[in-house]
């Protein structure tokens, strides 16, 4: 049995508001290329814990009512209770505002007596990952395609190409048959 009479139990769990600041502030920095880039001006980013509530099946996350009263988008990442990423490819979420959310997301009270508002995460929408970052789908000023004239053997184009030919040899065979 462990003697628990001399641990130190002055040790706070959680972040001061100065670390989780700093913490949140790091966490942007990731996203800052897209809000930039997609003309974003102070938007509106709050990383949550993904989370399965008592009683449902799927995921959720949780806005405090002052976060949905806003009345802007939000957008999040999945992070630990300690605010570190708990995704490796740091996607970015986008929960767009809904002008009905007092009506619409559940509201839970926390053993603590904090009241949020949660979220199926399946209503978020996917922003972007480390691994779409920084590509253009097309770059209209500067193409960079493939010439349509040029003939690009594919290995796999020639092997299907070669069992057409043997297909057609082997019908025509057949036909000589009957």
């Amino acid at each position: 049995m462990i003697n628990t009479k001399n641990i130190k139990r002055d040790k706070k769990m959680g972040l001061t508001p100065e670390q989780r600041k700093s913490k949140v502030a790091k966490l942007r920095e990731e996203h800052q290329e897209y809000f930039d880039n997609e003309n974003i001006k102070d938007a509106l980013y709050i990383p949550k814990m993904a989370y399965r509530p008592s009683g449902k099946d799927d995921l959720h996350v949780s806005f405090f009512p002052s976060e949905l009263e806003k009345e802007q988008d939000i957008y999040t990442e999945f992070v630990s209770i300690d605010y570190d990423s708990e995704d490796p490819k740091r996607t970015l979420y986008l929960h767009k505002h809904n002008a009905h959310w007092k009506d619409e997301y559940e509201m839970v009270t926390s053993n603590s007596g904090f009241s949020r508002h949660i979220i199926p995460v399946s209503e978020l929408k996917i922003i972007n990952d480390v691994t779409s970052r920084g590509k253009a789908i097309v770059d209209f000023a500067n193409p960079n395609l493939p010439d349509p004239d040029q003939k690009i053997e594919d290995p796999v184009v020639g092997a299907l190409n070669d069992i057409n030919d043997t297909l057609n040899k082997l019908i025509n065979v057949i036909k000589t048959i009957k």
